[in-house]
């Protein structure tokens, strides 16, 4: 029987012995996965590095274009955020403001119900209860006549506690709506300055496009650069699918992106203004790989789908570039940004704020680029979104 226990026991030891090797993975799973994120964004580090390596005169502007346009996507990004400290605290004046009329009516009539309890009182005589004692002839008639006096004394009492307590309450709610209205005139008065910054930085972004475009004379040029900028793309997709190849995927139930052909919500609202497969230029075989929308800027852009955030900043030829993996080969790219609210990374959700339209990357009119790729080739976005 003992010999039977310790065959049993070994048994049991080798078996434990033999899952290590199954048990160690997942212990160190989210250490695994944090150092392949860490390496992902070296990845694109030197990638946007290696993009950026070029020479002369227009990659000198592009490179003032690149530092210009994400200076403003960041002053964007704090003016939404003061205008939203500055909505928030006016709202919070108004409701002080109410409140100090209501404690105001309410201490106005507490002072009349006081008034009227004086005036009553001094029409009984100065004698007070001395007198209700002298003048009433019944023992039973004078307790009844005392009780009400107390009662009377009471009330007068508790009225003026209830004053003091408003004239408290009214001194407090005045000294937060001072406090309020310091913070709010500090809020506007820093707003003025960003608006003023955001305009010296528009200023400055207006003559780097205008030395920019003086650089690109001619039709040939201006199609090479499209092209060189496309390549550039694909170049950074191809480097996203390899460095995103042993990613591990998200937690929770989440339907396949190629089973929602058709069925996905829109990035931004607005008109289209140039359609997947459209020429880009006249005579030139140069298309679309995705469609414009033109939007208002500022206006808020959403994820599509449930994804990770590939890449998250300034490209050229895309200015401010948000690029989500949502698996299996599938990426949507949301390109010529105002600011950018999320980094590499990042889960988003399904209709999730990721960005603002803006004109980044020397656009003249502000409009979001939106493309939806498989392993690196693109296909039209209007097959995937909503019929509007």
């Amino acid at each position: 029987m003992p010999s039977s226990h310790s065959s049993l026991c070994r048994c049991c030891l080798l078996l434990w012995l033999a899952c290590l090797p199954l048990l160690a993975p997942a212990a160190e799973k989210p250490a695994d996965e944090a150092a392949r994120l860490e390496r992902l964004r070296q990845q694109i580090q030197a990638l946007r590095s290696a993009l950026n390596d070029s020479r002369g005169q227009q990659q000198q502007l592009r490179g003032q274009l690149q530092q210009v346009e994400k200076e403003l996507g960041r002053l964007s990004r704090s003016l939404a955020r003061t205008r939203e400290d500055l909505a928030a605290r006016r709202g919070s004046l108004k409701r002080l403001e109410r409140e100090r009329r209501t404690l105001r009516r309410r201490l106005a009539n507490q002072k009349e119900a006081l008034r009227r309890q004086i005036l009553a009182a001094y029409a009984m005589g100065r004698q007070g209860e001395l007198k209700i004692i002298l003048n009433q002839q019944d023992p039973a008639l004078i307790g009844r006549a005392l009780t009400y006096y107390d009662y009377f004394n009471r009330a007068r009492a508790r009225r003026i506690a209830g004053i003091r307590a408003g004239l408290d309450e009214l001194a407090a709610v005045e000294a937060r709506i001072e406090r309020e209205s310091r913070e709010l005139e500090a809020l506007a008065r820093r707003r003025q300055r960003q608006l003023a910054d955001k305009q010296a930085h528009l200023e400055r972004r207006r003559q780097v496009l205008a030395r920019l475009e003086a650089e690109i004379r001619t039709k040939a040029q201006r199609l090479a650069r499209y092209l060189e900028d496309e390549r550039r793309l694909a170049r950074l997709l191809d480097q996203l699918q390899e460095a995103l190849s042993d990613i591990p995927p998200g937690e929770g139930e989440v339907r396949p992106f190629a089973a929602l052909k058709g069925r996905l919500g829109w990035p931004t609202k607005g008109r289209i203004g140039a359609r997947y497969g459209q020429r880009r230029m006249r005579d030139s075989k140069l298309k679309w790989q995705g469609i414009l929308i033109r939007a208002s800027e500022g206006a808020p852009v959403r994820s599509i789908y449930h994804g990770r955030v590939a890449f998250a900043d300034w490209l050229r030829g895309f200015g401010l570039l948000i690029i989500i993996d949502h698996g299996n080969g599938y990426m949507s790219l949301y390109a010529h940004n105002q600011s950018l609210y999320k980094s590499v990374g990042e889960w988003v959700a399904a209709g999730e704020v990721i960005a603002t339209v803006g004109n980044s990357g020397g656009r003249a009119r502000p409009g979001l680029y939106f493309e939806i790729r498989h392993n690196g080739r693109p296909t039209d976005p209007l097959r995937w979104c909503r019929r509007r």
